[in-house]
């Protein structure tokens, strides 16, 4: 697909801010081959022409697919795509873990919580990956699991 169509009027992009690390902004005016300035509309309203270099900033991932707990599930897998993600997931579901395929990617909440108790573990107890939200102990499932199939010099775990 061509930049003009992905970088049309009403498309997200993600900018650099120095509070927020990124920003959403809204294209108002089509991206042409050939254009250093695109013209956005900031969340606030602000209205400016952001000037991207050889780079046009990322693409935002639809809103359907916002704190998925697996960012292979995004459309656009770069740096502000991760970091929402992420945020999103802990700030509004308290999730401290996130897949990232077979990757568990873990945020420190800075406090105790109850998710290592026994009742989790047995919860977590016989379930595939893919069952239950992402957690260490369905990671450490996994890796006994294929530790008990595979010859004793062959399993990853």
């Amino acid at each position: 697909m061509a930049a003009g169509e992905l970088y049309g009027q009403g498309a997200r992009v993600w900018i650099p801010d120095c509070t927020e690390v990124w920003r959403v902004a809204e294209v108002t005016r089509g991206y042409e081959e050939g254009d250093n300035v695109l013209h956005l509309r900031l969340e606030d309203g602000l209205e400016l022409a952001y000037p991207f270099g050889s780079q046009l900033p990322p693409l935002c991932n639809p809103d359907c697919i916002s704190g998925e707990d697996d960012l292979v599930a995004l459309s656009y897998l770069h740096e502000p795509a991760v970091l929402h993600s992420l945020r999103v997931r802990f700030l509004e579901a308290n999730a401290i873990y996130t897949y990232c395929g077979i990757i568990l990617v873990a945020i420190n909440p800075y406090k105790q919580l109850p998710i290592y108790e026994e009742e989790v573990i047995y919860a977590y107890s016989g379930r595939e990956v893919g069952d239950m939200d992402p957690h260490i102990f369905a990671l450490l499932l996994l890796c006994h699991v294929v530790a008990a199939r595979s010859p004793r010099s062959h399993h990853p775990c």
